[in-house]
């Protein structure tokens, strides 16, 4: 209907599968087959589109790589896979794809995380190449989940998983069906383009979560030789903002010296076994007078290697970022501090958690305000543990992971951080002066108050007793 009032005559085959999975062997033969039918019922046209939900996008998309006839195809649920683009020397980013896609993603899709459509949007819409604006449109279903995409009954993988919508299916295909309309009709040659400012502002905190974090979606890590990172480079991050809130709130008593502070960072890899990158404090003032302090620091994001099958299904966000820094101690020796008391700067408190918990408020002030009430209602609570060792000895920091533990009435999660800790005056003289944290990534809280924190209480699968737990 949706296709008629725009002057489109469309014709709709499904292929049937057997037992309704989908089988990559014989997609070619389905397809085929269902072209035959359609044309046997009077369908004489050469415009092909594909469109698939889930699982069958990524069927799609291998389809059409030995299929250039096939003028375009509707993700749903589903979006191009990571293997597909490239960043240019100019660091934008290009497609190595035959046709056009629309990408369709619900907000509160359980499956396809919305974390992954802004990943998307942010390669296919908000860095692309020129040559192909327009090409590759993302658009966000606001309150629909995977689920959305279907109706009747959910597969049990879909029960599992998904969120609870908020968007009728109705309302849902109707729109689905307008963006479709438009992407069709673009290419056939309509001038009007899908653009969807609800989308762009929907996912705009989201991708600023990522750059915060320095993802490795985005940009690779910049992989130097030198530890002080280079001015600029398009292909790679050389600005982890995420070491910001480190500095910022960690190392912020050196204003009681009345020194000021700026930092110069890094993001050269940490090599897990042998790495020769360390924090390091550049230059030392004097005991009076103004004083810029230069510090690096070393950054290294972990990510879980299941995101790695690239299916959306898995947090894309950072499980922990390895830092590197200096003491405070250290720091306020080299601002010209007298005997700084190691004890009360770096031993006392949790410095670790109080890195975290700023991740935390960063993450809940840049978050839409529907997410968080979303959040505070219906989602497990990160709250912060105490930070965990010391583990002085390098390599137990390295594979000492940050821990996440579920608590037994299932509302919140506790996150505690591994530690090192040396004073300047350690035996060891080369491990002398540091405080390393395993970092909670700021996008890594985001992507739980989007999805993964709702899973348990306002998921598909959860019963409305759960829900009354809240209102207790």
């Amino acid at each position: 209907d949706a296709g008629a009032k725009k002057g489109q005559k469309v014709w709709v085959g499904i292929p049937q599968f057997a037992f309704s999975v989908p089988e990559p062997l014989l997609i070619d033969h389905y397809v085929k087959d269902t072209l035959t039918q359609m044309q046997k019922a009077g369908f004489t046209g050469d415009n092909i589109f594909m469109a698939a939900h889930s699982l069958g996008g990524v069927m799609t998309q291998w389809y059409q790589e030995d299929h250039p006839e096939i003028l375009g195809s509707v993700l749903m649920g589903s979006t191009l896979l990571r293997s597909y683009h490239n960043l240019t020397d100019d660091g934008e980013t290009f497609f190595r794809f035959p046709s056009p896609v629309l990408t369709l993603g619900g907000t509160k899709d359980g499956l396809m995380r919305v974390t992954r459509i802004a990943e998307a949007y942010y390669h296919a819409v908000q860095n692309i190449e020129s040559s192909q604006k327009d090409m590759f449109p993302v658009v966000t279903v606001e309150g629909g989940s995977h689920m959305s995409f279907m109706s009747g009954v959910p597969p049990s993988a879909v029960l599992k998983s998904d969120l609870n919508p908020e968007i009728s299916e109705n309302d849902a295909h109707k729109f689905c069906a307008q963006q479709m309309v438009t992407f069709i009709g673009h290419i056939l040659g309509n001038k009007s383009v899908v653009s969807d400012k609800n989308t762009k502002n929907f996912l705009a905190p989201l991708i600023e979560g990522m750059e915060m974090e320095g993802s490795y979606a985005i940009k690779p890590p910049c992989y130097d030789t030198s530890l002080v990172n280079r001015d600029s480079d398009p292909n790679a991050d050389t600005d982890h903002h995420g070491t910001k809130l480190t500095l910022k709130l960690t190392w912020l008593e050196l204003s009681q010296t009345r020194r000021s502070l700026s930092t110069i960072m890094t993001t050269s890899i940490v090599v897990h076994r042998n790495s020769s990158s360390l924090a390091l404090v550049n230059n030392t003032c004097e005991s009076s007078g103004k004083c810029t302090l230069e510090s690096i620091t070393v950054t290294e994001n972990y990510y879980e290697r299941l995101d790695s099958l690239d299916t959306g299904f898995y947090p894309i966000s950072a499980y922990e970022m390895k830092t590197k820094m200096s003491a405070r101690q250290n720091m306020h020796e080299h601002a010209g501090e007298t005997d700084p008391d190691f004890s009360s700067l770096d031993e006392d408190g949790d410095r670790c958690a109080d890195i975290n918990n700023e991740s935390l408020q960063w993450a809940i002030s840049h978050s839409s305000k529907d997410a968080v009430k979303r959040y505070n209602k219906l989602g497990q609570q990160y709250v912060m543990g105490e930070d965990k060792g010391p583990y002085n000895d390098g390599p137990q920091w390295i594979w000492e992971y940050m821990s996440y533990k579920t608590s037994k009435d299932k509302k919140t999660v506790e996150i505690r951080s591994p530690m090192m800790r040396t004073p300047t005056s350690y035996f060891i003289g080369s491990a002398a002066g540091f405080h390393y944290c395993k970092v909670l990534s700021p996008f890594r809280v985001m992507e739980w108050i989007y999805v993964d924190s709702l899973l348990e209480f306002d998921g598909l699968k959860s019963s409305s007793s759960n829900s009354e737990l809240f209102t207790q």
